[in-house]
């Protein structure tokens, strides 16, 4: 029996209280235990956790260090001195619910049932595989198996139980750098969506707030609304409606409109300076490609920081369809190209990455042995707090999430096809904190 969450982005709390309380993992754990008791046959459980487990790039600490210092910059020790400060933090803040996977405690719930914690990086918690400190530190946390090589790989894959399991950001251009073999080398490139999630998503109420302060101008309830507020940017869905969450927020703050404004421009002037982004525009800016994926993002951030000028619905509009065409059904085109790479034993390809809780049947295969193949793509959602623009698209509704994927083997859930066989389990929470 395999288990497979994903993009629970741990946090420092340096950008806002998100980390998930232990609560919520004592009900997965009491729900998961209940299915395994199930099952039929069943020795081993294992929890695969699919990526973006710990977020390393939503951080403000990373502003106390120079540009070559931070992840983007020369790989120096500084940096991964920084990122194991960052990670130690985040161990602090989340330290119940990481005790909850402890060896000794899965042996109290789960009795004779063996579980083995399995743990795939992504994209926001890259480093935890490329820094050795860090990598042992994540080993000792969830009490990985040194032995088991599946750990730290970027894929995991079960010919038993028919899946082939992967975080999902190799398909995304902004979250991957690498070349099509995607090997582990492609895996340690830098993507642009690093220091775009730490320069500007972070960046903007870090320097907002810095600004609100000097001027004491409002109450400490207030700007505790409006560092909450802005600190939710990297949680907007679809991306696309980013620039209207920005704009939706200056109209509800308009006696700090001015301020805003000048904040989310002068980051954008910080962005663009930024020795990695020149270089990444430079190797990216293909004039043979009127509209690639560089000059969408010129466009994004020329907007962003024009945000006077450029809140016209009709702009915003073409930017919002820009960024859709760009980013949108990756991962469902991605997951069937990787069918034609796999085994004829692989049913389901499960991805993390994108937050959206998805299930796609793809196509049915027929085997030299004459056996149907139904192959479908999984996506394992998130756990986070993601807001949601509104069908007027004049607001946003935030909730927060509990996805998981169990996938069973033949013989543990017994079935007239013989096939694995797999269960999607969703939950929403619609409560204000």
């Amino acid at each position: 029996m395999l288990v497979f969450i994903s993009d629970l982005h741990f946090l420092d709390e340096t950008t806002g209280k998100h980390n998930l309380p232990k609560s919520a993992f004592e009900k997965f754990l009491s729900s998961i235990e209940i299915h395994a008791k199930k099952a039929e046959k069943l020795k081993v459980l294992k929890i695969v956790f699919l990526g973006d487990i710990f977020d390393l790039l939503r951080s403000e600490k990373w502003f106390e260090e120079k540009e070559e210092d931070r992840p983007w910059g020369n790989n120096t020790n500084k940096m991964k001195e920084k990122a194991n400060s960052i990670l130690e933090n985040i161990i602090e803040k989340n330290r119940g619910t990481f005790e909850l996977f402890s060896k000794k405690s899965l042996k109290e719930r789960f009795g004779e049932i063996e579980v083995e914690n399995i743990y795939i990086p992504g994209n926001h918690d890259r480093l935890c595989w490329m820094v050795d400190p860090l990598k042992e530190k994540v080993t000792g946390l969830l009490d990985l198996n040194k032995e088991n090589n599946d750990n730290f790989k970027h894929y995991f894959s079960d010919s038993e139980h028919g899946v082939y399991a992967l975080h999902g950001h190799i398909f995304d251009s902004f979250n991957y750098e690498g070349g099509p073999f995607h090997t582990t080398q492609d895996h340690g490139i830098v993507p642009i969506g690093d220091p775009m999630t730490t320069e500007i998503f972070i960046k903007i109420p870090y320097k907002l707030m810095k600004k609100i302060e000097s001027k004491n101008i409002l109450t400490e309830e207030e700007k505790a609304q409006l560092r909450k507020n802005f600190q939710e940017i990297g949680n907007i869905r679809p991306y696309s409606a980013t620039l209207r969450w920005l704009l939706y927020q200056i109209k509800a703050n308009e006696s700090l409109k001015e301020i805003i404004e000048d904040t989310i421009d002068e980051v954008m002037v910080e962005f663009s300076n930024l020795k990695f982004i020149k270089n990444w525009y430079r190797h990216h800016d293909k004039w043979y490609s009127p509209f690639d994926t560089a000059d969408m993002i010129q466009m994004c951030i020329y907007c962003l920081g024009k945000l006077r000028i450029f809140s016209c619905e009709k702009i915003l509009n073409i930017i919002d369809n820009a960024i859709e065409k760009l980013s949108s059904n990756y991962d469902i085109e991605g997951a069937e190209k990787l069918f034609f790479s796999l085994n004829n034993n692989i049913h389901f390809v499960i991805m993390g990455h994108t937050h959206f809780a998805l299930q796609r049947a793809l196509f049915i295969d027929k085997t030299e042995s004459k056996k149907t193949r139904e192959c479908m793509y999984l996506n394992t959602g998130t756990w986070i707090k993601n807001y949601y623009e509104c069908k007027d698209k004049v607001g946003f509704i935030g909730w927060k999430n509990m996805n998981y994927i169990i996938v069973y083997k033949p013989e543990e859930k017994p079935n007239r096809c013989n096939m694995p066989v797999f269960e999607t389990w969703q939950g929403t929470e619609k409560r204000e904190d």
